[in-house]
């Protein structure tokens, strides 16, 4: 069973930015290419196949435990490699990196496939990460491949070498992206006709950390303690 916590403060920004807030799944999760470890894990995001010519985000599902961020893409065309997970660390979408200058997030921090960099404002690679994961601030991810589906695990201790945690609270704001694709109007850069949007997005996600169900010994000390508080007074 998992305990699912909301906070106030995301719902806030998300609706003021309009993405999607979502309470946080506790939960480890095993890297290895096998999903049964996501089943009860929801669903924060649903694209539509909206990309031709690369990897068609699709379904997006996230949990954590005390150590790691845990997120599973799928993808409608069997392509995932390339794919891009980027993070506004302030949740500012003012500072840091104008992922395609759509005014989405201002990422602070992101990772293509497994591979982890520092972003900021203007600046796509602003340097190195730190933080587990061969000491480089990488993600733990399987396959690494062309498939329909990829997990990753990101350490929390994940920190830019610059200064600055990646999440420095409770409160994750991140994007699903690829730059590659001819969109949703199968049309190539400078064709007749083409929209300009040769790539695919996520919607912008707010997902809050969850935290351990409290054990049941625990909840009853805890129950213990106020009725003999409630029996002083």
């Amino acid at each position: 069973m998992t305990r699912r916590i909301w906070s106030a403060a995301a719902l806030l920004i998300a609706m003021q930015t309009g993405g999607i807030v979502t309470a946080g799944t506790f939960k480890t999760i095993v890297i290895d290419d096998a999903y049964a470890d996501w089943a009860g894990v929801p669903v924060v995001d649903s694209d539509a196949g909206d990309n031709f010519g690369g990897p068609d985000i699709a379904d997006t599902q996230i949990a954590n435990d005390n150590q790691n961020l845990y997120i599973r893409n799928t993808f409608a065309n069997n392509l995932a490699l390339g794919t891009f997970i980027s993070i506004d660390t302030d949740k500012n979408s003012a500072t840091g990196f104008d992922i395609f200058s759509a005014g989405l997030i201002g990422a602070e921090v992101g990772w293509q496939n497994d591979f982890g960099f520092a972003q900021d404002t203007g600046v796509f690679n602003s340097g190195t990460l730190s933080g587990d994961y061969f000491g480089g601030g990488h993600a733990l991810m399987s396959p690494f491949a062309d498939a329909g589906s990829r997990e990753l695990a990101i350490s929390l201790a994940n920190v830019r070498t610059a200064g600055g945690a990646t999440f420095p609270d409770n409160v994750i704001r991140l994007l699903v992206w690829v730059d590659k694709g001819t969109g949703a109007d199968q049309l190539p850069t400078g064709f007749p006709g083409d929209d300009g949007r040769n790539y695919d997005v996520s919607a912008v996600i707010e997902y809050t950390l969850a935290v351990p169900e409290a054990s049941s010994c625990m909840l009853a000390l805890i129950g213990g303690g106020a009725l003999l508080l409630k029996r002083r007074r």
